[in-house]
């Protein structure tokens, strides 16, 4: 499957995802208190922590592999398997044995829920893995849109029964039950339960690594949402869940989806040509383009949005959600940085630096926090801008592309942003930034400003307009 065909069914089916996603959790938020988020926050917060481990890299290494064997599948299914069953058995233990240890008995009931979803998803390794490997990305779409489905189905439905904070994490179970066997079915062929560790030092080398480097932010996430529930108490992260969690659909709706699909073909461009400059130039147009204007936007209109949305109760999470979404605009100017140092093996240091980023993010953090909730939220700005300032100058140096090349792409995409978002910064300016602003004035000013920013992607010839009116001629996707 071509680029382009590849990032249309991941966009096309991701809307689908994030209209339920995002649908769920509006309602969700009008059935449970932040209290109860923030319990369910606590819950995913040591999940979080344990599962840092099985972020392993074991799948980006079958992809990448360049004559992937059966033997080495064999390993990787075993090796997975192994951390798996081990994050299982310790969230079981910890919500059963030393239950006692926690101050709110609810937190100990979310984790023995959560302890089946690792062991649950044993089984869609393999064939979700290989799936990706040959760029089946319709396939996978699809089921990424049932497990949504069935996630918020759940979800919902045991919120309306009186589930309270169980709900997120019953429904978090019920789509993992769903992956394994829609992934199972899908890709039958490579289902595979034979047992092994011959090899395994190879990928346990590169994937310690890649632990090393991805997995020590995600760890100081997770022991940040911890921090907060200590300092500020359960409804105060239950609030910064609302906003954090707002700020990853966004992440994830573009850059998150579109780096899975990229890094597939820079992985098969590297393979092939040895050539990942046009890719990555590419992406970095097309990624910043889009996700500029929508975070810069997501930013001034964070308080009418947390309100419509989710309701008044919600609106502590305004600001935290302003705050991240201007350390996200930070780290965009970075993005694909993972990618990068993985295919051109510099995941050794990566590591380091990610440790550095980690423990000088956490620390801002926690003092912070002991502050208050946004204080808090503005360490992220600044963890973000100590990743652009380490990694900026090296991504010209891994991509192969000119430091003029990557200065030219962000200007332009800093032009889309200020005409995209100028029309909402007028408005919330005229109407003293009240979170109460109509929502017909919110929507004129946000499609005066589309329109602003396609016209000016025509004007500049960018290259997202061409690919727009490709992707708008359908005989024409099987093209690139």
């Amino acid at each position: 499957m071509s680029v382009r065909m590849s990032l249309a069914w991941t966009y096309g089916t991701h809307f689908l995802v994030f209209a339920v996603t995002f649908g769920s959790a509006v309602i969700i938020s009008h059935l449970l208190t932040p209290y109860e988020f923030g319990v369910f926050g606590v819950g995913i917060a040591i999940s979080g922590i344990l599962g840092t481990i099985s972020l392993f890299g074991i799948a980006n290494y079958l992809i990448r592999d360049r004559e992937l064997s059966a033997q080495t599948v064999a390993t990787g299914f075993t090796i997975n398997a192994i951390l798996s069953l081990a994050i299982g058995t310790v969230l079981w233990l910890l919500g059963t044995v030393v239950q006692p240890l926690f101050p709110d008995p609810a937190i100990p009931r979310i984790l023995r829920v959560l302890a089946l979803i690792p062991t649950i998803g044993i089984f869609e390794f393999v064939p979700a893995t290989l799936l990706a490997r040959e760029m089946e990305f319709g396939r996978t779409s699809l089921i990424q849109l049932g497990k949504a489905t069935v996630n918020a189905t759940a979800t919902v439905s045991f919120a309306y029964a009186g589930w309270s904070y169980l709900s997120p994490a019953i429904g978090a179970v019920a789509g993992a039950v769903f992956g394994a066997l829609a992934y199972s079915i899908v890709g039958l062929k490579h289902i595979s339960v034979r047992l092994s560790l011959k090899g395994g030092g190879a990928i346990a080398a590169f994937s310690i690594q890649m632990m090393s480097a991805g997995g020590v932010s995600i760890l100081g996430a997770r022991i940040a949402e911890l921090i907060v529930a200590h300092l500020l108490g359960l409804s105060a992260l239950g609030l910064y869940t609302r906003a954090s969690g707002l700020a990853a659909m966004v992440w994830e709706g573009a850059y998150g989806l579109s780096t899975r699909v990229i890094y597939v073909q820079m992985a098969a461009e590297l393979r092939e040509r040895g050539s990942l400059k046009d890719t990555f130039l590419r992406a970095t147009k097309l990624l910043t383009a889009i996700m500029w204007p929508v975070m810069g936007g997501i930013a001034v209109l964070s308080g009418p949005v947390i309100r419509i949305l989710y309701g008044p109760q919600w609106e502590g999470a305004a600001l935290p959600l302003a705050i991240l979404m201007v350390a996200q605009f930070i780290a965009i100017g970075f993005a694909m940085n993972w990618e990068l140092c993985v295919l051109t093996n510099r995941t050794a240091w990566q590591a380091r630096i990610e440790a550095f980023r980690a423990i000088m993010g956490l620390l801002a953090f926690a003092i912070g926090a002991t502050v208050g909730l946004s204080v808090a939220a503005a360490a992220r700005v600044v963890d973000a801008s100590i990743g652009y300032l380490i990694y900026r100058p090296k991504m010209a140096e891994m991509s192969g592309a000119m430091h003029g090349d990557l200065g030219q792409a962000y200007r332009e995409s800093s032009l889309l942003t200020a005409v995209a978002i100028g029309p909402v910064v007028g408005l919330m300016g005229l109407s003293g930034w009240s979170h109460s602003t109509s929502v017909g004035r919110l929507m004129a000013a946000v499609a005066v400003g589309i329109m602003l920013w396609m016209l000016t992607l025509h004007i500049t010839k960018h290259p997202l307009f061409d690919e727009m009116k490709l992707l708008a001629r359908p005989r024409q996707l099987g093209e690139g």
